[in-house]
């Protein structure tokens, strides 16, 4: 009996913690890989979102082509990357004047020629002057540029010992000119056999067309100042939005005068969205609700007004509305009703989001397929740490080498997302019988039935011999 009920258990325990099968998950998409790498990466498509249960997507597996699992991890999820700032050398046009003239009575255009060549055109707006004309500025093209300067470095060749202070202004349309640095030290000395030379100035993060330069001296000492021959830019960082999908939700269902249901219809992990009106010169404040389920109460997300105004033969539309990562089903928008609301028609809601990132290990052989839906399912992401040792997030992840201070750097390759496919079906996403808790159950039960039959058993076979228990107990009496 005893063997009999030891090997009941093992049969329980054994089917409850059988292997995760493909087919234990609603849906799959097989994963096109290339080369013989040890870790892929894929970002999830808008359909996984629609079929995992859970918010964290810990519904989600990767399968080898023997159906096994393989070791996955997610990657941070980054709103943006930023760009280092780049150095590229830079023209400087001098600026000529009239004996006698400053830079502020220079009129100055630039005509832009093929390859992006730039050729500057200098006039004297003051009185004719006599004399020859003297460089008493510098001009620099920016326009060409997408980023703001973060630093300047000059270079003067061969000049001889000198301090001076540099004026920078900036201009978009070379007629209005913005201070930007008033006084910034140049300087190149000798003494004693030491150099000093001050060559970089740092500039305020602004974006700007065309740069003006000049010294901040009296003419007398401007004359001993050095010819400025060439300058390099230090561009600023820049942080570039990391790619966001979007998805058209369609039109809200009405509810309540001025509220609009919307069923994203998955578990997209939303920070942006952004309302089509249905008539123009519409301005509202609004407040975005959202939650889980139908019966619980609406948590506010976000306030904000939105609008679509008709402006010089085009439209004018409110700008996308952050929020925080949110990744409930159902959203609510409420309009305030003062004005009359959005008058007839429903708005269309858009949702933008960031998609995970999947890294996994290539083990055993393809095709691998990601397989995900299951409610039954735990999480079985590992830490993108653990699963890759010395983790860096940028293009190239590092891990340590055998060789003690030596790095060998390997790459993760993307994987190609293909259709999906039907596995398990949408049976897999719903509430299942808790096989474990009720095969324990049923153990513990069978249990409780065998001790108690053992002690009817026994029971019955005290019951049967009184006498020779009687018997027995007399013998030792005497």
């Amino acid at each position: 009996m005893k063997i009999q009920i030891a090997w009941l258990l093992a049969g329980c325990v054994g089917a409850v913690a059988a292997a995760e099968r493909p087919a234990d998950f609603a849906y799959g998409m097989p994963l096109g890989v290339s080369g013989d790498e040890a870790l892929y990466e894929v970002t999830l498509p808008p359909a996984v979102y629609r079929g995992v249960v859970r918010a964290d997507v810990s519904d989600l597996r990767v399968f080898n082509g023997a159906g096994e699992v393989v070791p996955h991890a997610l990657r941070p999820r980054k709103t943006g990357r930023v760009e280092a700032g780049e150095s590229q050398t830079l023209t400087l046009f001098p600026l000529k004047a009239p004996a006698g003239a400053g830079i502020d009575g220079l009129s100055i255009s630039v005509r832009r020629g093929p390859g992006g060549t730039s050729t500057v055109n200098v006039t004297s707006t003051g009185a004719p002057a006599t004399g020859e004309p003297h460089t008493v500025g510098y001009l620099i093209d920016l326009s060409a540029f997408d980023r703001a300067l973060r630093a300047l470095e000059f270079d003067w060749g061969t000049a001889g010992s000198f301090a001076g202070k540099l004026r920078i202004e900036s201009s978009d349309d070379l007629g209005a000119w913005r201070p930007l640095v008033s006084g910034a030290p140049l300087v190149n000395l000798e003494v004693g056999g030491q150099r000093l030379q001050q060559k970089r100035i740092e500039l305020p993060t602004q974006k700007a067309k065309y740069l003006r330069l000049s010294w901040v001296a009296p003419p007398v000492e401007r004359a001993a100042l050095p010819v400025l021959e060439t300058a390099r830019a230090e561009l600023a960082e820049q942080t570039t939005e990391a790619p966001r999908e979007w998805g058209r939700i369609g039109e809200g269902e009405p509810a309540q005068p001025g509220e609009y249901v919307f069923d994203l219809g998955g578990r997209f992990p939303v920070d942006r969205v952004r309302f089509e009106l249905p008539q123009p010169n519409t301005i509202v404040q609004v407040e975005i609700l959202t939650r889980e389920l139908a019966d619980q109460p609406w948590r506010p997300v976000t306030r904000g007004v939105i609008y679509r105004l008709r402006q010089g033969g085009g439209e004018v539309t409110s700008p996308d509305l952050n929020v925080n990562v949110n990744t409930t089903r159902h959203w609510l928008l409420r309009v305030d009703q003062r004005g009359g609301g959005l008058g007839s028609g429903a708005p269309v809601m858009h949702a933008g989001w960031i998609p995970h990132q999947v890294v996994f290990v290539a083990r055993g052989e393809p095709p691998f397929q990601l397989a995900y839906g299951n409610r039954q399912a735990k999480p079985a992401s590992h830490a993108i740490q653990t699963l890759i040792p010395g983790y860096r997030d940028d293009e190239l992840r590092r891990i340590r080498a055998a060789k003690p201070g030596a790095q060998q750097t390997i790459s993760v390759r993307e994987a190609q997302v293909q259709a999906q496919t039907e596995l398990g079906g949408e049976a897999r996403r719903q509430d299942a019988v808790d096989w474990k808790r009720w095969s324990l159950w049923a153990a513990l039960g069978l249990g409780v039935l065998v001790l108690g039959a053992m002690a009817w058993r026994l029971s019955r076979q005290l019951n049967a011999n009184p006498d020779a228990s009687s018997s027995s107990t007399s013998g030792k009496q005497e």
